[in-house]
């Protein structure tokens, strides 16, 4: 989905989901291709970042007159999330053409302090070109209201490219930043990006007003939200790298340490490379690379098929990769719609890309898993409530049980790990017979936010099938370097439960079993290995009634347990040789992945000797002598700091004959 504003309504329609079904297919072969590479479970994979991820919340408060409740931070709170992320209109904030550069803050201000004075940073996203700076000016709009002014996208003028763009950022005539320079008015975002960030930065107007200690502000500052969709932005990518390079370079002259994020891209365009499109714009600015290419941050938004949340962000890693950078990389919105409950629809169970408050539940835990496998900083559900949805309105509330022909339901968005409240100020969906309560998606949430914190990608595996990535079952497997514990995540990928067998990493053969519900239970190893009969896929709500793939999972399992087992060594070289001597060495463990490896050599039956220490090498060249015996023997250690028996392998020199080193003579 994207960005909805609970006070104008959804800003696109509802039916541009459509061309996921699309994206879907086109993305499937690249998906199978890369699976190979991360898929066996003997090949661990080598943590490159920070551990991760961090989470967020969509919409926990928004720009309005008054701050959201107290019950309603409260419950943005319980769910573990330190971030939330609303956007800015800039259509809001710059009203009227007879008074340009007369911004006014009022709402933002409201939401801003009161985030703050709860612990919560802020995603926040500025979008929205007043009508009269859009590049074809039409008749500017009224101030902004608390009523829903829109239930579909931005207006046509709110997408366009605003009007100065290409201006000079500074009045230099440059877009060289530097100690003193000014914006130049002329360009209208530049203006408006340096006002909302000089105001809200840490030591800025509010922070001052605040009395706000050093480093408390907004820091993060998303640029445009969904590029990639027509009903977000009308101009093309060229224009929108513009954009990006414009306003990281005005925010950055506000404030140097601000972080920029690349606007979060929907992925339902019919540019699937949108991303790397825009790092081409940057290939002939010859400044791109020492602005690092005008953004800190890439982010990413994947809702309904799970799976999707690894492909987007190990897409737009591969781009980094080939640009040569290396930034982190945000899920900021992800989700998936309940139609079980209202504001449904209820009575359509099959609602496309919709599913069961348990599919959602169970979509929240794989998304994550997904995204995190992928290489995924940030973790984003969207969103708190339902507020308004797509649908907007407030219809009457039915109950699943009296869904009947008669029935005309019209439905709306149940997003929401809370149920919307009874409250008439909030326009939308009050009727529900327990307002403002949590869905299971809450708990799943809940349950992320408490156990799957502080992880590295280890394994991926798919296995009951012919090969490592097209089996039944879902295996992805994490390393919790803190505790030295892998947390392993599990689920079916069709519609048929799964028995799995997974092999304990742990002398004692007990671990911490999880479900999205957040029960947990001890379990025990039989033999050295965990039993489970994993639950059967159900959500095929698709858009065409022919596709019968899950685009959910079933019902996710993760097992949490230490790893105390030593890793497996093993060691080959030839057996003779002459003088220099091939060794190759390998370790596999599946509890915490190999760190390094230690070697030693006897010569002749003598005292073992080291040889090489504390090593990442899995080959060398050890140089040898004619006519002895080498005896080499590997030791490896795991992450968790458990050390393998020493693993030998035997070679012989030849002693060669002196004639081999008399010259050949022809006669």
């Amino acid at each position: 989905m994207s960005d909805f504003d609970p006070l104008r309504g959804w800003r696109r329609p509802f039916l541009l989901l459509s061309f996921m079904a699309v994206l879907v297919f086109q993305l499937l072969a690249g998906l199978e291709a890369a699976a190979t590479a991360v898929n066996d479970q003997s090949a661990p994979i080598a943590a490159t970042s920070p551990t991760q991820p961090a989470y967020g919340v969509n919409f926990i408060s928004w720009a309005r007159g008054a701050p959201v409740s107290e019950t309603r931070y409260q419950n943005g709170l319980s769910t573990g999330a330190g971030w939330n992320r609303w956007p800015m209109y800039w259509d809001d904030i710059e009203q009227s053409s007879q008074t340009p550069g007369d911004f006014h803050w009022a709402y933002q201000d409201t939401a801003v302090i009161a985030d703050i004075a709860h612990g919560l940073q802020i995603n926040a996203i500025l979008l929205g070109t007043p009508p009269f700076y859009t590049t074809s000016p039409v008749v500017e709009s009224s101030p902004a209201s608390n009523f829903p002014a829109s239930n579909l996208a931005l207006a046509a003028p709110n997408m366009a490219t605003p009007q100065g763009l290409y201006e000079p950022v500074f009045t230099d005539s440059t877009d060289i930043p530097g100690p003193g320079k000014t914006i130049n008015d002329g360009n209208k975002w530049a203006r408006f990006v340096f006002a909302a960030v000089s105001r809200y930065k840490p030591g800025g107007t509010i922070a001052q007003q605040e009395g706000w200690p050093a480093g408390v502000g907004v820091t993060h500052w998303e640029l445009w939200n969904e590029p990639d969709l027509t009903s977000f932005w009308d101009g093309t990518i060229a224009d929108y790298a513009r954009l990006l390079k414009v306003g990281y370079l005005a925010a950055r002259q506000a404030d140097a340490n601000a972080q920029i994020i690349f606007g979060g891209l929907a992925n339902v365009s019919q540019d699937a490379e949108f991303y790397r499109a825009v790092m081409d714009e940057f290939v002939a600015d010859a400044n791109a690379p020492a602005y690092d290419y005008y953004h800190d941050i890439f982010a990413t938004h994947n809702y309904h098929y799970a799976k999707m949340s690894w492909q987007y962000v190990f897409r737009a890693s591969q781009v980094m990769a080939d640009f040569g950078v290396d930034k982190p990389i945000w899920l900021n919105e992800s989700g998936v719609p309940v139609w079980d409950d209202y504001p449904g629809p209820v009575c359509e169970p099959d609602s496309p890309y919709r599913a069961s408050m348990s599919e959602q539940a169970d979509f929240i835990v794989q998304s994550a898993l997904y995204a995190v496998m992928g290489g995924a900083d940030m973790l984003f559900f969207f969103q708190l409530y339902d507020d308004c949805g797509n649908i907007g309105g407030n219809h009457a509330w039915y109950s699943t049980d009296i869904c009947s022909d008669e029935v005309i339901e019209p439905g709306g968005d149940a997003f929401g790990l809370f149920r919307n409240p009874d409250d008439p100020t909030n326009y939308c969906y009050t009727n529900h017979p327990q307002p403002e309560t949590a869905r299971p998606g809450f708990d799943a949430y809940r349950t992320l936010t408490t156990y799957f914190t502080d992880v590295e990608p280890l394994w991926w595996t798919r296995p009951y099938g012919s090969t490592p990535y097209n089996g039944r079952q879902e295996w992805l497997a994490f390393y919790k370097p803190a505790t030295q514990e892998r947390v392993l995540g599990m689920f079916t990928r069709y519609g048929t439960a799964e028995t799995a067998v997974i092999t304990t990493t742990n002398a004692a053969g007990t671990g911490l079993l999880i479900t999205p519900d957040g029960v947990t239970q001890t379990i025990t190893a039989t033999n050295g290995a965990f039993t489970l009969t994993l639950p059967a896929a159900t959500n095929q709500n698709n858009l065409d009634p022919t596709d019968l793939t899950y685009k959910i999972g079933g019902r996710p399992y993760i097992l949490i347990e230490p790893d105390t087992l030593p890793p497996d060594v093993t060691v080959s070289a030839l057996v003779t040789a002459v003088t220099d001597i091939d060794v190759a060495w390998n370790g596999s463990d599946l509890g915490s992945g190999m760190l390094d490896y230690d070697v030693t050599v006897a010569v002749d039956g003598g005292v073992a000797a080291p040889w090489l220490t504390a090593t990442d090498l899995t080959t060398a060249v050890y140089p040898g002598a004619p006519g002895h015996i080498y005896e080499f023997t590997v030791y490896g250690r795991d992450r968790a700091g458990n050390e393998s028996g020493g693993t030998a392998v035997t070679v012989s020199t030849v002693a060669l004959s002196e004639h081999v080193y008399l010259p050949l003579v022809v006669r």
